[in-house]
């Protein structure tokens, strides 16, 4: 048995920062850094590494490698001590989230280095026995995990000071286990862990080689790269083939089906639910829940692509027809969806809508990952894509373009803008976060999307910075703000967070990097606000009501019913103030559905937390900013769908909202499509959206020392601070 306790380890603040999700633009970054950096003495202090290895038979285990039974392995044990779990709860337990999650962080960065630094003796100790290393099998990926209990004899772990409990799981919490499998080929060495056999798809060390993907369609085969990490669905998104994901690939509408004609992977819990036995046994999965492990090779019957082409060659059969009348299209690119209308000109109705998931999502949720993606060469892809979703919008409203439509208002956030017209986006993701251009711009439909048969006047609304865009600007001016005596604020609760407090006396802005949990995103079994996700829920001792939306079996929890959930289990005190979920709770998660086993995990309460706490402090900062209390506020208004479905006492109870504006909060729907609607009709809308614009001066949140404040104070959920 080879034991190691000394290791030539330091902490890296960029992996532990990656853990938490808080990247260099991240308004806490500078916080988390400080709070990370003041950390680091006390944690290597409190690391007790200690590594075993020892070689040992499989008996009792049915374990191959390349089709071929294995006997021995090399069994490994890896630990850093008690202390750093006891720190990182006890943290916990004390209210302090942020040092908890940095203190669990640096454990986790410091056991894969252990891992890694290790790959040296583990080489040295096969090379001396004339063994080769086939593989690395996982509990319980691909071995029970009771091999935990087989390492810890071999490896004599218990005279090291660690224990094991009857699950087989280690003790200390911050233990793993290695099992190399062996056999006679010298020359073979793969220690590696196997991310492909990982449940933890998230984690932010995955890191997998590409197989290839043969795609056949009616046309013809193409052969493609996927890399083993992301979902057939992602890859044919990323190679322009689009499939229908109504739910954004979150595996409850079954709209993506697809065929394996070879190398199916197992099929998932969610094809099993939206696929008969029939269809499995034929190869049928779930586009976005199909991670190719092997070469494949897949039919696509019918997608997007077969719609586009039908698209086309009713338009070339309706040119020059009309209806009669006249019609503008007002459109709201959003981070998540794109929502367009149809309008009347001369009456100034609706006569048509149409919404979409934007399927640039398969770059990122946010902002800040489709600049990434821009920057690192899929500017043009993230072009064509929204190009593409705005006109299959367009033939949809107008029936292959039957109906006159003379003109054509956008409004969108900056990003969308920059991302649309093919601009650079270099300058915006670093500081100091300088646009292209975010001034109003006039185009034509065959300027834009190249087709000159058509003839349509575009504008683009102007944005009021980089971060607080076209789509705050359009809503400001939909709900009338510079004609306002009494301030009122507007809060937009997407991914960025976008908020503007405000009169006819002048307009502060500003955005801040809530995260997708408000539309369910990052939430484990959360899901957009789709037919049968969760929009409502109650708690009353051991039995739960849900509702959801238009009364369908459940699919996933949308962003109210994460508020919801978050304030029952609050209410039961299943969860504490501090976001702490009681035991059992903690480790399994909270049942809401027995049936579709959709649980709500303390991660999901984390992701929440971080959310709310970004916006009720870039709220708090704007207040405080404007120079007004809560008393003088006369509306706060709540843009987008979500504002419809938000119990506000809910809300308001967990510290999303002050409780003495409770009564104050309206639900405003889309305010950027309203106000592009409005730019529509109102010949004047130029030169008034530019006027709110002077007004409106953007602050700046990530060097607030308000906002870090607040951040800190409203991380609890509760309303005293």
């Amino acid at each position: 048995m080879r034991k190691r306790t000394e290791f030539n380890i330091k902490i890296s603040k960029e992996n532990v920062c990656a853990f938490l999700d808080v990247g260099k633009d991240s308004p806490m970054y500078g916080e988390v850094m400080e709070e990370l950096t003041e950390m680091l003495p006390a944690a290597y202090e409190k690391i007790k590494p200690v590594a075993l290895l020892e070689f040992g038979d499989l008996d009792g285990f049915a374990v191959e490698a390349d089709g071929k039974p294995v006997r021995e392995a090399l069994y490994g044990i890896s630990s850093i001590g008690r202390e750093m779990g006891e720190w990182s709860s006890r943290l916990f337990a004390e209210g302090d989230y942020l040092k908890g999650m940095l203190a669990d962080a640096i454990a986790d960065d410091y056991l894969f280095q252990m891992d890694e630094e290790q790959q040296e003796d583990v080489l040295k100790m096969c090379r001396e026995r004339g063994r080769g290393i086939a593989g690395r099998a996982e509990a319980p990926q691909d071995i029970p995990m009771s091999i935990q209990k087989k390492a810890y004899d071999v490896t004599g772990a218990g005279e090291a000071g660690i224990g094991i409990r009857e699950s087989y799981m280690y003790d200390p919490v911050k233990t793993i286990c290695q099992v190399y499998l062996l056999d006679d080929n010298v020359k073979r060495y793969h220690p590696e862990h196997d991310c492909s056999r990982c449940s933890n798809l998230t984690c932010k060390r995955r890191n997998l080689p590409t197989v290839r993907v043969t795609v056949k369609t009616g046309d013809g085969e193409r052969s493609i790269r996927a890399r083993k990490s992301d979902s057939i669905l992602k890859t044919l998104q990323e190679h322009d083939i689009f499939l229908p994901a109504l739910c954004a690939g979150k595996g409850s509408c079954g709209k993506c089906k697809i065929r394996f004609l070879m190398g199916a992977p197992e099929p998932s819990g969610e094809d099993e639910k939206c696929l008969t036995g029939e269809e499995l046994e034929e190869g049928w999965r779930l586009a976005c829940r199909a991670y190719p492990q092997k070469n494949c090779r897949i039919l696509l019957e019918q997608g997007e692509e077969d719609f586009f082409v039908l698209a086309d060659e009713q338009a070339e059969k309706a040119k020059g027809q009309d209806s009669g009348g006249e019609y503008g299209i007002a459109a709201d690119i959003g981070t998540t969806t794109i929502a367009m209308q149809l309008v009347e000109l001369s009456e100034g109705k609706i006569a048509d809508v149409y919404t979409a998931i934007n399927r640039q999502r398969s770059y990122g949720a946010d902002v800040i990952s489709r600049i990434e993606a821009s920057n690192s060469g899929k500017g043009e892809a993230l072009k064509e894509s929204i190009r593409e979703d705005l006109m299959l919008g367009i033939e949809k409203l107008t029936g292959g373009h039957t109906k006159r439509v003379s003109r054509m208002v956008i409004s969108a956030n900056s990003t969308m803008v920059h991302l649309l017209m093919g601009y650079s986006c270099e300058t915006l993701g670093v500081y100091p976060f300088t646009p292209v251009n975010i001034d109003t711009i006039h185009t034509t439909y065959g300027e834009l999307f190249g087709d000159e048969r058509v003839h349509m006047e575009i504008t683009i609304c102007p944005g009021i910075s980089t971060y607080v865009g076209g789509d705050i600007a359009a809503g400001l001016y939909a709900l009338e703000f510079e004609k306002r005596e009494r301030p009122s604020l507007l809060i937009d609760l997407g991914t960025n967070g976008e908020m503007a407090i405000g009169g006819e006396k002048g307009v502060l802005a500003a955005s801040t990097a809530a995260g997708p949990a408000f539309e369910g995103g990052n939430i484990r079994c959360g899901t957009g606000s789709i037919p049968g996700a969760i929009c409502r829920v109650a708690i009353e001792g051991e039995t739960v009501s849900l509702k959801t939306i238009n009364g369908e079996a459940p699919a996933g929890i949308c962003g109210t019913g994460v508020v919801d959930t978050v304030y029952e289990l609050k209410k039961e005190k299943i969860m504490d103030e501090t976001g702490l979920l009681e035991d059992p709770w903690f480790e399994e998660g909270f049942l809401l559905d027995g049936e579709r086993n959709i649980r709500f995990y303390q991660k999901d309460i984390r992701e929440l937390q971080l959310a709310k706490s970004a916006v009720r402090a870039g709220l708090e900062t704007l207040i405080v900013k404007y120079g007004i209390s809560y008393e003088e506020i006369e509306r706060i208004y709540i843009a987008g769908g979500f504002g419809h479905q938000l119990d506000r006492k809910k809300a308001v109870d967990i510290g999303l909202f002050p409780a003495e504006c409770e009564d104050k909060l309206e639900a405003a729907g889309n305010t950027s499509l309203k106000g592009a609607v409005k730019c529509l009709l109102n010949p004047g809308s130029e030169e008034e959206i530019g006027r709110i614009i002077e007004k409106t001066q953007e602050v700046s949140l990530s060097d607030s020392r308000d906002f870090q404040e607040f951040y800190m104070d409203y991380m609890y959920f509760e309303q005293d601070v």
